[in-house]
């Protein structure tokens, strides 16, 4: 597991849980293209290129929204689905008061 962020203090926040953690901006990340099995996106900015550049061909994007409707930077499932390069299947819930999906390249 890799935990990449911008912010230095978020990344030291997550030292005990994640023994791999890169500073870098989620616009420009420093992985390989489809290198990544699954890419987990709680509350951020969607990079829906740069998601689709470094995701296996069969990866997944998990999309998480922990305020759901009510987050700053909420998007519904099928918003981040076309925002995605070329055509994506989706699987979604409601937890709580947020909102996640789970997306991955159609067949």
């Amino acid at each position: 597991m890799v935990s990449v962020d911008v912010s230095m203090a978020m990344l030291r926040r997550a030292a005990e849980r994640s023994p791999v953690r890169v500073c870098a901006d989620a616009a420009a990340l420093p992985l390989a293209d489809a290198s990544v099995t699954v890419v987990a996106a709680v509350d951020m900015l969607l990079f829906p290129a740069e998601t689709a550049r470094v995701l296996a061909p069969d990866g997944v994007l998990l999309w998480v929204n922990q305020l759901g409707t009510d987050g700053p930077l909420h998007l519904t499932t099928a918003d981040v689905a076309a925002a995605l390069p070329g055509a994506w299947d989706a699987v979604e819930a409601d937890a709580g008061w947020g909102t996640w999906a789970a997306l991955r390249r159609a067949r």
